[in-house]
């Protein structure tokens, strides 16, 4: 499976799949729309996941549905989509191979139920591309964070340890690999916590082998960036995951993360002031007027400061549903012209870091 060319596919015939079904899908994903009597064979390599909205009720078209598409894609998720709900064409659907079905018309949400837990499988299983130690770093980190995550609800303190080790894991796969092939491999995770704690710990650590920290500092920025935002664990899901901009009630509860996340670090008691300052201080500006405590100039730590450039880019360069991807370039020159946010001199040294993000 290769990288490049991974997307969901969309098997169409007759009128076509409902045009805000596509909108939405096209929010968050790149898709590619084929007539179901096109060649799958044409496809570079395996897509994320196969949608079909085709004539289920017709013989010959379920016969060319399975002779093109389902004895040639046993490992990728099919979701199948029905203009009508009746149990008749959902047993349909599932005896024809699906996984899942979708109704028309369906809420973006609706389609990210569906879609998440199946995509996620299936770039998880494109990780198998990677290298060694980027594959183990990988699935290592997404396993702390599900437990991490589960703990937290539970009452359970994050373990210092766990994220320690698991940061070594991550520096491995980013020293002495490639970081923009790692970074590709996470963007299309629906987990956007994992995803961005991901882009930010990556950069972090390029950034600092760029600075030229020691062993041991390197550690303690790649563990911030593993955990500065965790708080995000008491932001309800449909604030994280909306796929318009946030309004200003959610906005308020959305600013609570960073707080949130020094709180559940300080529970702990064995986390360093530095890590608990980074998660607390990670949307602070130099000029005042970040938050939640609006510090400014030398109150804002150099930590705290990498982790804010981190954070920024690669929100930058990350596809939401509300905005296009940008390129590493892109990202760059918008934070260069965000006059009194960062540290001018450590942002002119993030330069090569930034560059090497193609898009």
């Amino acid at each position: 499976m290769a990288f490049a060319h991974a997307e969901i596919v969309v098997v169409q015939n007759g009128e076509g799949v409902d045009a805000s079904l596509l909108d939405a899908l096209q929010r968050l994903h790149t898709v590619r729309i084929l007539s179901l009597s096109d060649n799958p064979a044409a496809l570079c390599g395996a897509p994320f996941a196969f949608l079909f909205h085709v004539n289920l009720a017709d013989p010959g078209v379920v016969r060319q549905l399975r002779d093109n598409y389902l004895s040639t894609s046993d490992l990728v998720p099919r979701i199948f989509v029905l203009d009508d709900g009746d149990r008749a064409s959902i047993v349909r659907a599932y005896a024809a191979g699906a996984h899942e079905v979708l109704v028309c018309p369906a809420q973006q949400r609706e389609i990210e139920q569906v879609l998440a837990p199946l995509i996620n499988g299936a770039v998880e299983r494109l990780w198998d591309d990677l290298t060694d130690i980027q594959k183990s770093a990988l699935k290592i980190s997404l396993k702390l964070f599900e437990d991490t995550f589960v703990a937290i609800r539970r009452g359970e303190p994050p373990s210092m340890k766990a994220f320690s080790e698991t940061s070594a894991s991550v520096i491995a796969a980013v020293s002495h690999h490639d970081f923009p092939t790692l970074l590709h491999a996470l963007r299309a995770h629906h987990s956007y916590t994992f995803k961005h704690s991901m882009f930010v710990t990556g950069t972090l650590v390029t950034f600092a082998n760029l600075l030229g920290f020691n062993t041991e500092d390197v550690k303690t920025v790649a563990t911030a960036g593993l955990v500065h935002d965790i708080g995000k664990v008491n932001t309800p899901e449909a604030i994280l995951s909306k796929p318009q901009r946030l309004d200003p009630r959610e906005w308020e509860v959305m600013m609570r993360h960073p707080s949130d996340g020094a709180a559940i670090l300080e529970r702990s008691g064995d986390w360093s002031k530095d890590i608990i300052d980074a998660a607390l201080h990670h949307h602070e500006r130099i000029d005042g007027g970040g938050y939640p405590d609006k510090l400014a100039g030398e109150a804002v730590s150099d930590l705290t400061r990498m982790v804010s450039i981190a954070d920024a880019f690669s929100a930058l360069i990350d596809k939401r549903a509300y905005k296009p991807a940008m390129s590493g370039e892109e990202a760059f020159a918008r934070m260069l012209s965000s006059s009194g946010q960062f540290d001018q001199k450590l942002l002119e040294a993030f330069a090569p870091v930034a560059l090497s993000i193609k898009g």
